[in-house]
């Protein structure tokens, strides 16, 4: 079985201090579900799947955490995409065997499992054909999905024509192909919580449709890969059954809904 490496984005930003005063923690990484910090909960998911190899927590140093989980550390402080491309040149390429796949996750999502890890790949798949050759793969996932787990999450939602959907935080990319469109996926990752912020970046042109609840998902994911990639596929928005890749703790009631589905579900997760 082929593996690919993983990257777990574990830095911080104006828009934790909240939270992070809240836990007291330097970082949303190191708060607390149950007796264990998100890092370990999410890397602990990453080790026990067959589809991952290593594993790169990007945007802390090693001295930040004491763990023996194996993984490889690496302080930066730049853009997301540029931490994804820092270590890909730093480590990954110069691996004997390397993929140019590359998962990328956030550390303020603990509820995440193995087996979402590999039924998101397998989505992955299924949407380019069976192969992961694609250029990236975005996760969706729909209200009615994400409601019925965390009915009290107040995600935003983006409203195509007879779908609502909110993003996952479980992302497959293949750098190399990636490199060519810098700019565009620079600006993406920047205003990745805002969807009309993302609409203007990827296609103005539709985002009249978009306001008016007219646009289909499909049309909107071929305009971007013919406007934006030059291509007829490559970007794909993929979507999915495990409302928990889009559970994230961006704000308190979050992450009291997070406990609260952890509380309730503690044979899964201990």
């Amino acid at each position: 079985m082929e593996k690919h490496n993983a990257i777990i984005f574990a830095g911080s930003s104006e828009r934790d201090a909240v939270l992070c005063e809240q836990e007291n923690v330097p970082k949303k990484g190191f708060i607390k579900l149950g007796d264990k910090i998100f890092l370990e909960r999410i890397v602990n998911e990453f080790v026990k799947c067959e589809e991952v190899g290593d594993i790169y927590i990007s945007g802390m140093a090693k001295e930040e955490w004491d763990t023996d989980l194996p993984v490889i550390f690496n302080e930066d402080l730049s853009s997301l995409f540029d931490k994804t491309i820092n270590i890909y040149y730093k480590f990954i390429v110069k691996k004997k065997n390397y993929s140019n796949i590359i998962i990328l996750f956030t550390s303020d999502g603990p509820l995440i499992k193995a087996e979402m890890i590999s039924n998101q790949i397998r989505r992955c798949k299924e949407a380019s054909g069976g192969e992961l050759d694609g250029i990236f793969y975005y996760g969706f996932v729909k209200k009615e999905t994400m409601e019925a787990k965390f009915p009290d999450s107040r995600r935003t939602y983006a409203t195509f024509k007879k779908l609502q959907v909110c993003g996952g935080d479980l992302t497959i990319a293949n750098i190399e192909k990636m490199l060519n469109h810098k700019k565009v996926i620079d600006d993406l990752f920047e205003h990745r919580k805002n969807v009309m912020a993302q609409m203007l970046v990827l296609n103005p042109f539709l985002v009249i449709q978009f306001m008016l609840k007219r646009l289909p998902l499909a049309k909107f994911v071929k305009s971007v890969n013919r406007r934006i990639f030059k291509v007829e596929k490559g970007v794909y928005g993929v979507l999915g059954d495990d409302a928990e890749l889009a559970m994230d703790a961006d704000k308190p009631h979050q992450l009291e809904e997070i406990r609260r589905y952890y509380n309730e579900n503690k044979d899964i997760y201990d």
